[in-house]
């Protein structure tokens, strides 16, 4: 939830602040021009301007803001360490990055502090939906704490293996695109911050990126071991609990991405399936790193007493994984397909109208992977939405396509179990 964002009530929604926003730059005429364009915007968002980073830091402690949009090149303190103290001081705020054009270090420094990067000159329109978007996701976060852990998560730990083998792959000059994606493929941190970094207006590509071989072959293995092996951009693997074991996490995630690919009906739907997949349960280790101890608590619980630990969260927290994980891939500027599939994953049914195999796949695949992982003869799946969406008869294929991937991947799919049930919809 963004700063002092009033929480939703039961029934009519209460009436909301303001929000307020930020836009920073040394540039006198840069600021005069984004004056004259948010004139309009003025009775739904207090905006406030200020030319330096250090003038920015000074309105902040102040009046924090919901989001802090900046450019990065700035004469002393620049874009990206400013960026970092607001990660820093002001966890909640969104933080967007608006700049010309940049050296490309500092705009994979960028990647770690910013939630989006976009490109100068900006239509207005574009910039008005980026940021009532963000706002609109943030707001799905109603407890501060919450809010306060996606906006501080900069990073996401890596599986040691998974880190140790990509390095010595990176060394290689004779490594393939397919061999770092197949090694890639098997980490969701590493996944999510290429994803990131390759649909950041810095590349400036015609249409979102959701394959991860596109990403890894649009970056190439020069600046892939530079994400690697960055301690700015990817965090060491840690040992402690977060809510079910961040190894079982990982791999449920895994073995959901690769049955799911298997079940859409068409095989260019395969990657954005599998990505969907691979973090369709990022949330869990947000909040399982944000809140450590509570988020223990909400899993011990959904274990003990055999709920859904999306119904504790909501309980606990008045939002659920799902919530958060699709609001911090929206933040870092993943496509709009694969943080809906993420928002939704829990509860299809609540989704409009509009294609949804993806969304279905994922959800029927999240179930059973999460059958076979507790020994169950089934999970509970929304059979409502997936007769509303024409699934239903899909279902007993889909039914004996995981099956045998399972029965073929049983010891490495069913190797760790999440706590909560290892599932969410128990």
């Amino acid at each position: 939830m963004t700063p002092g964002a009033t929480q939703p009530a039961t029934g009519a929604p209460a009436p909301q602040r303001r929000a307020r926003l930020l836009f920073v730059d040394d540039e006198a005429m840069v600021l005069d021009g984004l004056r004259n364009i948010l004139h309009r915007d003025r009775r739904l968002w207090h905006i406030a301007f200020a030319q330096s980073g250090e003038a920015a830091l000074a309105e902040l402690t102040r009046q924090p803001a919901d989001v802090v949009v900046s450019d990065l090149r700035m004469p002393g303190m620049d874009g990206a360490t400013f960026l970092s103290e607001v990660r820093s001081r002001w966890p909640a705020t969104a933080r967007i990055v608006l700049s010309g054009h940049a050296e490309e270090r500092i705009v994979v420094r960028a990647a770690a502090v910013a939630h989006q990067y976009l490109s100068k000159p900006l239509e207005p329109e574009a910039l008005r939906r980026t940021i009532t978007r963000t706002l609109d996701l943030c707001r799905l976060l109603q407890d501060p704490k919450v809010g306060a852990a996606v906006g501080r998560l900069d990073r996401l730990p890596l599986r040691p293996s998974v880190f140790l083998e990509l390095s010595a792959l990176l060394e290689s000059e004779r490594a393939s695109a397919d061999q770092i994606t197949e090694v890639v493929e098997r980490d969701p941190a590493i996944c999510l911050k290429m994803l990131q970094l390759v649909n950041s207006a810095y590349f400036g590509l015609a249409r979102p990126i959701s394959s991860i071989r596109q990403a890894v072959v649009y970056l190439g293995s020069t600046r892939i071991k530079e994400l690697a092996l960055s301690a700015e951009l990817f965090g060491r693997a840690i040992d402690h609990d977060v809510g079910g074991t961040m190894e079982g996490i990982q791999c449920h995630s895994l073995a959901t991405a690769a049955v799911a690919r298997q079940l859409v009906s068409r095989p260019e739907q395969g990657d954005e399936a599998f990505t969907a997949a691979l973090l369709h349960d990022i949330g869990r280790i947000v909040l399982g790193l944000g809140i450590p101890g509570q988020y223990a608590e909400i899993a011990r619980e959904a274990e003990r007493t055999a709920r859904p630990v999306h119904d504790v969260e909501r309980e606990r927290l008045g939002t659920d994984h799902a919530a958060v994980g699709a609001c911090l891939l929206t933040l870092w500027g993943l496509p709009f397909s694969i943080a809906e599939v993420v928002a939704f994953h829990e509860s299809p049914s609540d989704i409009g109208d509009g294609p949804c195999d993806v969304l279905a796949a994922v959800h029927v695949a999240d179930r059973l992977v999460s059958a076979a992982r507790r020994g169950a003869e089934s999970e509970v799946i929304d059979r409502v939405f997936l007769e509303r969406a024409g699934f239903t008869p899909q279902l007993e294929r889909w039914t004996a396509v995981a099956q045998a991937w399972l029965g073929a991947h049983g010891k490495s799919a069913s190797a760790h179990r999440p706590a909560g049930g290892g599932n969410d919809g128990a």
